[in-house]
């Protein structure tokens, strides 16, 4: 049981008036203490309004703050349940919200296929850089398609490998693409910049779980009748360069290019 002023409202652990708050000189018995009651809290408040200007204040504490004037009166002030409630997630979602939310989503989208490689970013140094202005021919040499060539070098590498008793290579397409820029670059006779090699080690270490080795051969296009002819000329200088059982591992990229002095350079990366 504690007590509150009959004035003021304000609680007390005795009976011993005046009131410290307004100076009343009479308590009353509160059944409920007043700063925990459930009706202050809830749908009803206790504010001291100002008689002239209709000012609230939370404590009877005259003058008014805003005029000055000495009356306050107790009033009783309804508060709406709707004022009492805690905003949900779904009322925070505005138009703008919404707005930032799906742009914040797209840049992280597009940065995650930027680190997968799915797709390439301009700035971000993800696959393997071009080369421009290379001389010769990257796609045939007279009438002999490369892409007919370089299957047909496989077959017959695999097939000497073979009989070496090696496993055999699979193409793969990241080492394509680094084979097709270092055999440009050899023809163009151009060094590897320390970005692009940076761009190149990057694309290896996703693509090999080893240290990857390099062949290279050229033969002259005069006497290439054929896909095949060329891919057997092929072998045979790469297999006198490098043999079939020192290039370890099992996948390959190749690159084939032809010259402006009627020469074929080869490239492969196995790893």
């Amino acid at each position: 049981m504690e007590w509150r002023c009959e004035w003021c409202g304000k609680p007390h652990e005795e009976d011993d008036p005046p009131c410290d708050n307004c100076g009343h000189g009479s308590f009353e018995r509160a059944v409920v203490p007043v700063a925990n009651s459930e009706e202050t809290l809830g749908s009803e408040a206790t504010v001291w309004v100002c008689t002239a200007c209709g000012r609230e204040h939370t404590k009877h504490n005259p003058p008014c703050s805003r005029c000055g004037n000495a009356d306050l009166e107790l009033q009783r002030q309804e508060v709406s349940d709707d004022e009492l409630e805690v905003p949900g997630y779904f009322d925070l979602l505005t138009p703008r919200y919404i707005l930032g939310l799906v742009v914040v989503l797209a840049v992280a989208g597009i940065f995650a296929l930027g680190v997968t490689g799915i797709v390439d970013i301009p700035g971000f140094g993800g696959g393997v850089p071009e080369v421009s202005d290379v001389p010769g021919d990257a796609a045939a040499a007279g009438n002999v398609s490369f892409d007919d060539a370089e299957r047909a070098y496989l077959t017959r590498l695999n097939d000497a490998r073979e009989s070496a008793s090696v496993s055999p290579l699979s193409r793969d397409g990241d080492l394509d693409a680094v084979a097709a820029f270092l055999n440009q670059k050899r023809v163009k006779e151009e060094g590897v910049s320390r970005e692009e090699n940076d761009q190149i080690r990057g694309v290896l270490e996703g693509a090999c779980e080893r240290s990857p080795e390099v062949a290279i051969a050229n033969v002259g296009t005069g006497s290439v009748t054929s896909a095949a002819s060329l891919g057997d000329a092929l072998v045979t200088a790469t297999v006198q360069n490098r043999g079939t059982d020192t290039m370890e591992g099992a996948r390959t990229g190749l690159d084939l290019h032809a010259t402006p002095d009627g020469r074929v350079y080869l490239l492969q990366v196995v790893c």
